[in-house]
């Protein structure tokens, strides 16, 4: 298990997990997830959510988990206000605003923009993700730079792409795992393995404070 030096503060538990202690992670709570950019706020632990791409609470003990296999799992800090957040980014749930939507729901619940804290974990890496050319004409020409001619293809950069939306909301403090899921067989990768429904997890949870 890897973790972020920017969410490793005391109170927070998090990590991401490789495919083989995925299964050591406690009491994850998971969502049908399905590319888009809707979020579940929790209040509590429930045994039935609806499908979504994000999870956020400021309630200890909810350990919020992605599933992922080549998309950007983004775990989200607040730390004054112990407000946390996770989110399944994609190119296509980062295009239609899910990493915005978390953050909106942080803020809902309290939190400043300018103080939240970003992590990217393992995720396809821009030379490893080819598309293909009709991909490129649903994006703006201000995000066209997330496209790179490589070997006669265009690659698509999909860590980069999420700090471009995070950042365009007003999140600076961003980290990322330098692991390209495709290249580190240690990782699943829909894009190496489409046949395999194996996916590692990265959770965040605030723990339970004692007095």
């Amino acid at each position: 298990m890897l973790k972020s030096s920017l969410l490793d503060i005391p109170g927070i538990n998090h990590g991401f997990y490789d495919k083989e202690d995925s299964i050591q992670d406690k009491n994850p709570i998971t969502l049908s997830q399905i590319h888009s950019f809707l979020v579940v706020t929790l209040n509590e632990k429930e045994q039935s959510l609806p499908p979504a791409d994000a999870l956020v609470t400021n309630k200890p003990g909810l350990n919020l988990t992605l599933k992922t296999a080549d998309c950007a799992p983004v775990l989200l800090l607040e730390p004054n206000q112990r407000i946390i957040g996770a989110a399944h980014a994609g190119w296509k749930g980062a295009f239609k605003g899910v990493l915005e939507q978390t953050i909106l729901a942080m803020v809902r619940l309290g939190a400043k923009i300018e103080e939240i804290y970003a992590a990217i974990g393992p995720c396809i890496h821009v030379e490893s993700y080819p598309v293909n050319n009709e991909m490129k004409t649903v994006f703006s020409r201000d995000e066209e730079p997330f496209f790179k001619r490589i070997r006669e293809q265009e690659h698509f950069d999909l860590p980069e792409y999420v700090k471009y939306r995070l950042r365009n909301i007003g999140v600076s403090k961003i980290d990322q795992i330098n692991i390209d899921t495709y290249t580190n067989e240690n990782y699943n990768s829909y894009r190496r393995d489409p046949t395999n429904p194996a996916r590692q997890f990265s959770s965040i949870c605030l723990e339970k404070q004692t007095f």
